[in-house]
């Protein structure tokens, strides 16, 4: 209304002193007819000032809308920011414990990866050991067969298996029938190649087993087939330690009589193979035990 006001003042006034100095001069219609057309100018004048005061008014009430909206977006832009803050903030703390634990993990994994390859290096010896031990039972083998070349072959049989090497001869090529403590000289050559050979594996050790078939014994004053191959096998192992010196602490007699066949006793070829002096030759466990120790150290 202020605005108002003075703006009528300034129009009206004016125009006020504009009739008084007329009033002399201009006839009374006249002067009626410029007051009418003042008072339309200032009718229009009046109503543009409103239509104006309005328009101002609804700017200001606009205006302050906006100054709310920006006052709100600006508390919300503050509340962001500091959670932005806080967020930075935890992640540099998620950084910080992300990488401690990276480092503590890569710790771990180099000592278990220390301790993975102190232990295979453990495995990867024993491995070895036993594979020195399976490659010299294997050049004991070849080295047997190369040497029994000079016997008749019908007369013997090789095998290996399981780490073992068995060596079996026909007892009648050993011994006559009903002997237990003479050997024929052929067979004392062949027992004489072995025990050779034998010599260059000082770590083996060998069991001399007797067999024999199931017929009845020639000889009264041997009890069972027990005591028999037992003595066949003490005269192998007497020939073969004394005669040829390996040393008694790797051999062994062993008889088993009739309880390991090889074949049926019903047909005399059975027989004849069941009929046997056994040498089982193997490496010495409390060596290989030992060698297996030293190893792991």
């Amino acid at each position: 209304m202020k605005h108002k006001t003075t703006h009528l003042l300034f129009v009206f006034f004016p125009l006020l002193l504009l009739s008084l100095s007329s009033t002399s001069c201009v006839s009374k219609k006249a002067h009626l007819e410029v007051l009418a057309a003042h008072g339309l100018q200032l009718a229009g004048l009046n109503a543009r000032l409103d239509s104006t005061a309005k328009v101002i008014y609804r700017l200001e009430l606009e205006l302050a809308e906006r100054r709310g909206e920006n006052a709100a977006l600006l508390a919300t832009q503050d509340k962001l920011q500091d959670r932005i803050a806080g967020l930075r903030d935890e992640a540099d703390q998620l950084k910080k414990e992300s990488a401690s634990a990276v480092g503590d993990l890569d710790e771990r994994i180099k000592q278990k990866n220390e301790l993975i390859t102190a232990r295979q290096a453990k495995i990867d010896a024993l491995l070895a050991t036993l594979e020195q031990r399976n490659a010299a039972m294997n050049q004991l083998a070849l080295d047997l067969r190369d040497t029994l070349q000079q016997v008749d072959a019908s007369v013997y049989d090789l095998e290996s298996a399981d780490g073992r090497i068995s060596l079996s001869f026909k007892s009648d090529f050993l011994f006559s029938a009903g002997v237990t403590n003479r050997l024929s000289t052929a067979s004392q050559q062949a027992l004489g190649y072995v025990a050779h050979v034998l010599s260059l594996y000082p770590a083996l050790e060998i069991q001399v087993i007797g067999h024999t078939d199931n017929a009845p014994l020639r000889r009264t004053s041997i009890q069972d087939k027990w005591e028999f191959s037992a003595l066949r096998a003490a005269t192998i192992v007497q020939l073969i330690t004394k005669r040829f010196e390996l040393s008694p602490s790797r051999v062994a007699a062993v008889g088993k009589g009739d309880f390991s066949p090889r074949a049926s006793n019903a047909t005399p070829e059975g027989r004849a193979r069941n009929e046997r002096i056994e040498l089982l030759i193997y490496p010495s466990e409390e060596r290989l035990l030992r060698d297996l120790r030293r190893a792991l150290e």
